[in-house]
Order: structure tokens, then sequence, then C-alpha cells
């Protein structure tokens, strides 16, 4: 075989100039990259619906990846502290990735801190931009829910005086009631007259939601971003006998917004495609990975819906 001492000095030619590449800090092709080794998803609520299928969704997806998927996430009531606790003990673990709702300011930094130490990190949700510390954002921002609800409580008759229930008064709770504060003086008839937090705990909605409508019986519409929000606010309409006076705008189909369309306590629920968020950030963080360009910010579906219509949607799997 003639070629065949020509043959392997080509091999170890390549593979010098490989090796040479590699200690210089240039980026290899894909070919010669190790695939994504795991993903760490710190979810906000792992046993809330909107969220454990996000999570299943998630995982579902890693797995058809070939990538290791671990879960973690706070017990109860959404906890940033224990979140950010979390992604910390992550960062020390060194997955390939990390996954996070933002509930938080402090979010930005520590995630920031992900990506000095090499992990590639993804957002649902979150504000985006370099500023947020994600590589990517998947999902409509909270800033834009805030004027998609101003736009559709706009479209109802007469003065709208809304109570808005938000998660805090930092992160993303901040960035939806800025945002819909901002859209509704653009209309004629949206004003803001308070704004209560909430936390993001269902045990906590109802009261809230009681001592809006209370000290603030001008109120004709509830709105919050929050699906952990549905049932206090529908329940204390209904309590106050104020069903065909005040309605409620929703967050998904959780804690009775489905039904509350039904019975006329909710005015409007917004619904997103949950399934395909969860794979997206997936996607996201093995293509960045692997070397390829992929947008800061990717949408996924999210609508206002009433009564009519709803249900074809519900049927495609959106929440």
């Amino acid at each position: 075989m003639p070629n065949q001492p020509k043959c392997k000095l080509l091999m170890r030619l390549a593979l010098s100039t490989a090796a040479s590449l590699v200690l210089a800090g240039a980026p290899l092709n894909a070919s010669f990259a190790a695939p994504l080794k795991s993903i760490l998803f710190v979810n906000p609520l792992p046993q809330y619906p909107a969220w454990r299928l996000i999570g299943d969704c998630i995982a579902q997806e890693a797995k058809a990846k070939n990538v290791a998927e671990t879960e973690s996430g706070p017990t109860g009531a959404l906890n940033a502290t224990v979140m950010i606790q979390q992604i910390q003990q992550g960062i020390a673990n060194s997955p390939g990735a990390i996954i996070t709702f933002p509930a938080s300011d402090g979010f930005a930094p520590i995630l920031q801190q992900a990506r000095d130490a090499g992990i590639k990190t993804a957002t649902l949700y979150g504000a985006g931009g370099k500023a947020s510390g994600a590589d990517v954002n998947v999902g409509a921002n909270f800033g834009r829910v805030g004027e998609i609800f101003a736009e559709a409580i706009a479209e109802r008759d007469g003065e709208q005086n809304v109570g808005l229930m938000v998660q805090g008064p930092t992160g993303v709770g901040k960035a939806f009631s800025d945002a819909f504060t901002a859209a509704a003086a653009k209309t004629k008839n949206v004003k803001v007259v308070a704004v209560i937090y909430t936390n993001d705990d269902p045990a906590k909605a109802l009261d809230q939601a009681n001592a809006l409508l209370t000290a603030h019986p001008e109120i004709n519409v509830i709105a919050s971003h929050m699906g952990t929000a549905t049932q206090g606010a529908t329940s204390a309409i209904r309590a106050k006998d104020l069903v065909g006076k005040v309605v409620f705008v929703a967050n998904g189909t959780a804690g009775g917004g489905r039904e509350g369309l039904a019975d006329g306590t909710v005015y409007k629920l917004m619904l997103q495609d949950l399934c395909t968020a969860g794979k997206q950030v997936v996607d996201s963080v093995v293509d960045l990975h692997d070397g390829k360009t992929v947008p800061e910010q990717l949408d996924v579906g999210v609508q206002m819906f009433s009564a009519d219509g709803v249900q074809a949607y519900l049927d495609k799997g959106w929440q």
C-alpha cells in the first residue's frame, strides 16, 4: 500500500491542527465538540399545573436530545431565594446549561455568574437581553403580557378601574405592572387604581382580592399575570355578590379560569403554548452549545381568549 505513510501523515497533521486550535482557544467545528452533558431546570412552582407541564416537556425534549436533565425548585409557594440558592448549587456542579424563571431582580447576577463559568443560561418568560444574564429567553416577557392585558381590557365599554394582583414589586411583577400602567395611560378608558402583591402564593390570593375590593369599591376589573391568583380573585367576586359588576382577567385555565369564562367572573384569559416553550428552551441551549446562532428572544404563542374559540386552543395543548 504505497499511499499508507502519506495517509498516516495527513491524519497526524489533522489531529495536530485540532489540538492547536483547542490550545489557542479557537472554536472547533461541532463535529469536534462534546455534546451538551446536562441541563438543570430550576422550576419556580413544580406542583403548579402550568409549570408542571413545562417541566415535563423540558424533560421529554432533553431525553429526545440525549441530554441528562434534572429539576429542582421550591416546595409550596414561589421562593426566589431558594431558587437562587439552587442555581448557585447548580453552578458548583457544572451542568452544561441552566434553565429557570427569573422571579426577581436577583436572578440576573447569578445567571451571569453561570455564564462566566461557561454554562449556557436560558430563561422562560423573563426580560431577555444581555442584562438579564440569560443567553436566550423563551416566551413573551411579562412586559408584553402587561400590554396585552391592558389592550384587552380597553375593548370593554365604559370606564375600567383596574386592580392589579402581581407577584411582587420587583422582577416580573414590576415588569407586568409597569407595562400595564404605561399601556393603560395610552387608552381612553383604562386606569390602574391599586396594585397588590401575593408572591405567587394561591393561599394569599383570596384575602388580597377581598382586601382590594373592600378598599377600592370603584374597581370593576381585577387583572393578574399569575395563574395562582385566579381562584382567589373569582371567589372574592362571588362572595361579595359582584358577578356582573366586577370581572377578572386571568392567566391560563388553572384555578377555575375556564369555568370563570362560563359563569361570568372571568372576562378573558390568556393562553400560552407552554409545552412548545419547554421544548424550545431545551433546543436553544443545545444549539448554543453546538455553536449555532440562537436569537436572544424566542416568542411562543400568547393570546387572549373569551369563551368563544378557547376550546380549539385547549385541544392543541395550550394552557
